[in-house]
């Protein structure tokens, strides 16, 4: 229990600290730049996303495949070349001149380290050991905060804050998590292609998954990058990292939990539903506490925290904390469909949300601008939560009552 709670306070603090780095952003350097470094993050999302083949939902799950922890590192070290790769063309079709595209190829960078450290979250999380991931978390919060502020302050450079981020992963990653992988204190065996095939054919699904979750996320930034303004991009970037710190929240309890859930469920899916509900209702208590602290003072946290150009938001923040609703149990369901290794379905709901989220954006954001971005979010959710109920009270029925 101890490890579990300071799991969550590491990502609390973890989530603090990517807010402080868009309060920064926001506060010292401006719109322009927080829209820039949110437009970076869509970018890079999917196929950060894709790339790590959700071994941290997999490798604590996954029943046909027996591997050492080995053979799932080398397949991430080659999936991550793979996102260099995907990366610099992505880099090369973006309309960013010099500064920008150097700004975000070191934010490449950033995320290919990033990527490695969470493969050494993932074997620790299937071995059940919380209290790594918690240490990692706060160590990396305090490190990252301390040059991140200290190279905004000192530099005024969106350029030298993204660089201190890198600086800040590769010193945690070598210094700290290191020491707690598995995988590199075993001779390496060396992936074969069948293993990678294997191993590809398993993730594939939920890769897809985040793949698509990812781009439903990022379309309404897309649109409100390209149809209005960087600026406006910024401004709902900086409203939305309530989501991502709901978001995070929800991750953590969920790594935390997900081993057990996952043996339980192998047990029986009736235990598994039992615990997953009791999950569910906690969470729910956790919903009404922080809706009513976001209605009652959101507009004015908006305005102490990101200026007086944020006051005014209140239709913002009243869509902001139906959100939060969907990406509470969105995030809780996905995790449920996972262990039960219900992949397929998943990319179809997925696929579904998105093409009604590129629907809705054309549809919405363009005349609507950011009021319409957060409707499309909402929308978008509401079709992925009425999909992924669907799945699983057909699993219920059919696999549970049966």
């Amino acid at each position: 229990m101890r490890a579990k709670i300071l799991n969550i306070v590491g990502t609390l603090l973890f989530a603090l600290n990517q807010w402080m780095q868009v309060i920064l952003i926001t506060r010292m350097l401006g719109l322009y730049e927080v829209g820039l470094f949110s437009y970076f993050l869509a970018l890079t999302a999917p196929l950060v996303l894709f790339s790590r083949f959700m071994l941290i939902v997999l490798v604590p799950t996954q029943k046909k495949l027996s591997y050492d922890y080995v053979i799932f590192h080398e397949f991430r070290n080659l999936a991550n070349y793979g996102f260099i790769i995907g990366s610099l063309l992505v880099l090369l079709f973006v309309d960013l001149n010099i500064y920008e595209s150097l700004c975000l190829f070191i934010f490449v960078l950033f995320k290919f380290y990033e990527n490695k450290e969470d493969f050494i979250y993932t074997e620790n999380i299937a071995e059940a050991r919380i209290s790594f991931l918690a240490y990692s978390k706060i160590y990396k919060s305090i490190v990252s905060i301390v040059l991140f502020a200290a190279a905004v302050f000192i530099f005024d450079s969106l350029l030298m804050a993204i660089l201190s981020l890198l600086i800040s992963q590769m010193l945690i990653y070598y210094v700290y998590d290191c020491r707690f992988s598995f995988s590199k204190k075993r001779a390496k065996l060396g992936i074969r292609w069948r293993e990678f095939k294997n191993i590809f054919i398993l993730g594939l699904g939920l890769s897809i998954v985040e793949l698509l979750n990812s781009l439903v996320s990022n379309i309404p930034r897309y649109a409100l990058e390209y149809f209005h303004s960087v600026e406006t991009l910024g401004i709902f970037a900086t409203i939305m990292y309530f989501v991502i710190i709901t978001n995070n929240i929800v991750v953590a309890i969920s790594q935390s939990v997900v081993a057990g859930l996952s043996k339980e469920a192998e047990e029986s899916a009736a235990k598994f539903y039992r615990s997953f509900l009791k999950l569910c209702g906690i969470f729910l208590i956790l919903i009404i506490v922080g809706e009513a602290i976001l209605l009652t003072f959101g507009n004015n946290l908006l305005v102490l925290v990101y200026g007086e150009r944020f006051d005014g938001y209140q239709t913002e923040i009243l869509l902001l904390g139906i959100l939060l609703i969907f990406t509470v149990y969105t995030k809780l369901f996905e995790m449920a469909l996972s262990i039960f290794n219900i992949y397929n379905l998943q990319v179809l709901l997925q696929g579904t949300t998105f093409i009604a989220a590129v629907i809705l954006s054309f549809v919405i954001i363009v005349p609507y601008g950011l009021t319409g971005a957060f409707i499309v979010v909402i929308l978008t959710y509401l079709i992925l939560a009425a999909g992924q109920i669907g799945v699983l009270i057909h699993h219920w029925k059919y696999k549970v009552r049966s």
